[in-house]
């Protein structure tokens, strides 16, 4: 399944209409948002590929492979890659300590390695304001994944995908902020395993999931996850998140929710009439002199175990609500700043990405052959992109 593009008007448009609707007479183009965080650690686990120096660039190599499928989904005029910044999730741990504490995670300020100074001097050049995130792995996992992540952005730099990172910013934030910030004739495919973003769903917007092999969308969402698009926040903030070790209502399940509230798989459901209804169950049952159900209880009096206490729907929608990123102030204007701008071609080239896949000794790509069939995808991205700056340029 392809991302559907709006249809070619096939009569001319009358200038007030162009002057007012401005989408109409704008080509429509498709651009692709990229998880990297959550793909470079796909890549990590599942691909150990050793160099004739007995170095693993599994991780690299499989990740170019999988941009360069994706990059067959649609024309993309634009590639934006997003990797998680230095503490990440600090302004989420801040609203909830619980936040990720399933995962080891820190947010303390401990100096950074020698090795994590220099990495996070060459993001720095190449993004004026960005930084690496320690993930949750041994040391030696760490040296060898951030090792491996410093070459793919590399890489990445001169195949004209456009790398962000900012500093106690989650990629996902980074793409939520995105969307918000989308051009009226703009179609997106966001590429993740996070079920997460699916929230991000609409007329033009699309999840990829490498994990299913398919397209999520507003249409086929119930079908594939089980209940309306429109209620993946509703249901986080309500049931919580194990993997982020958000908790939620004491005793409310996703069994529990969906049995009691079905119409929650088939169309928008708001937090109130959940309430309402919870509080209403227990009033019919108590007519007929049955005893109240103590999940229903506890969502009308906000019961939980988390530290977010009776401000639980408050601080679970905060954190777990894309289309109100949790990022700070200078997050934002860099990628106000860098969103939709022309990607300048100087210093970028296939002659400088073969020397650092030489210099790294990633030989099953430096081979002329497959070097050059490798990337043929990538290489229908530069002339995008440089026909999109060429095109700026000359306004």
């Amino acid at each position: 399944m392809q991302p559907k593009t709006i249809p070619r008007m096939p009569q001319p448009i009358p200038k007030k209409i162009a002057n007012n609707n401005p989408e109409f007479v704008q080509k429509p183009y498709n651009t692709l948002l990229i998880d990297g965080s959550n793909l470079l650690e796909v890549c990590f686990r599942a691909c150990r590929q050793f160099n004739s120096d007995d170095v693993n660039v599994g991780a690299v190599f499989e990740f170019l492979l999988q941009v360069k499928l994706l990059l067959r989904l649609a024309n993309f005029r634009h590639v934006y890659c997003f990797f998680d910044g230095t503490q990440s999730g600090l302004l989420r741990y801040q609203e909830c300590a619980d936040y990720k504490a399933n995962r080891d995670k820190t947010f303390s300020d401990a100096e950074l390695s020698d090795y994590m100074k220099e990495v996070n001097a060459m993001v720095r050049v190449m993004m004026s304001k960005a930084k690496q995130k320690k993930p949750n792995k041994t040391p030696d996992e760490f040296e060898d994944f951030s090792r491996q992540r410093d070459i793919v952005i590399q890489c990445l730099e001169e195949l004209f995908v456009r790398v962000v990172m900012c500093d106690y910013t989650e990629a996902d934030d980074c793409i939520g902020y995105y969307v918000s910030k989308m051009e009226p004739n703009e179609r997106v495919v966001i590429c993740s395993n996070d079920r997460d973003l699916t929230q991000l769903i609409s007329d033009r917007v699309i999840i990829y999931m490498q994990s299913k092999k398919c397209f999520v969308n507003r249409h086929n969402h119930k079908e594939l996850m089980g209940y309306d698009y429109h209620n993946v926040v509703l249901k986080k903030v309500i049931c919580g998140d194990v993997s982020d070790n958000i908790k939620g209502i004491k005793g409310v399940g996703e069994k529990t929710l969906f049995d009691n509230f079905p119409e929650i798989r088939d169309r928008e459901v708001g937090l109130d009439e959940v309430i309402s209804k919870a509080k209403l169950i227990n009033e019919q049952r108590m007519s007929q002199k049955k005893k109240p159900l103590k999940w229903a209880e506890n969502i009308v009096n906000k019961v939980t175990d988390s530290v977010t206490g009776d401000r639980i729907y408050e601080i679970n929608k905060k954190i777990i609500d894309l289309s109100n990123p949790l990022m700070p102030y200078d997050a934002k204007e860099l990628l106000d700043m860098y969103i939709h701008m022309p990607m300048d071609p100087d210093g970028r080239s296939f002659e400088n990405l073969y020397r650092i896949l030489s210099d790294n000794k990633i030989d099953n790509l430096t081979d002329d052959r497959t070097f050059s069939n490798f990337f043929t995808e990538y290489k229908n991205l530069e002339v995008s992109e440089k026909n999109f700056f060429r095109k700026f340029s000359e306004k």
